[in-house]
């Protein structure tokens, strides 16, 4: 495994998973689709109602985290989950605060779910049989060609 793959793995690692290219680019498409409501909902730009939208947001990590607690074998007694839930509920926060996210919580929000989609993304790549060093190799002169990034070894 060359440099670039093993930096890639390091950020994005190969996740204990058996995917198949289907089922990856369906979690694609969802992730991307999360996303997308992020950017677009939570910032107000469809008319809906924040509350409305961080509500539903709010419950889709709290079935996240229920779904990881329950296949995680342990009981809810082992696992203390009633105790977890609670705390998450607690450290949920208010309908008041969601008006008052600040563009900078909004990024954090956005950055989040494009880690979400990079990972998926490299999730997809993995499973690929291709020459992944000389494709991201590839990928970095077309960005020299086309003047989107400086050339030369000294480049990042």
């Amino acid at each position: 495994m060359t440099d670039l793959v093993k930096q890639l793995e390091t950020v994005f690692p190969r996740l204990a998973l058996s995917p198949t290219i289907e089922s990856t680019m369906i979690k694609l498409v969802e992730e991307a689709g999360e996303l997308a409501e992020i950017c677009g909902k939570v910032r107000r730009l469809n008319g809906e109602e924040r509350q409305a939208v961080m509500r539903k947001l709010r419950a889709r990590e709290v079935a996240c985290r229920l779904e990881g607690w329950l296949q995680s074998g342990q009981g809810i007694a082992e696992a203390g989950l009633a105790a977890q839930l609670a705390e998450l509920a607690a450290a949920i926060g208010s309908d008041e605060a969601e008006d008052e996210l600040t563009p900078k919580a909004i990024d954090k929000l956005i950055a989040r779910e494009l880690l979400d989609v990079m990972q998926t993304c490299a999730t997809f790549m993995y499973q690929l049989d291709v020459d992944l060093e000389g494709l991201i190799a590839e990928h970095r002169e077309k960005l020299i060609r086309r003047g989107y990034i400086k050339g030369g070894r000294d480049a990042p």
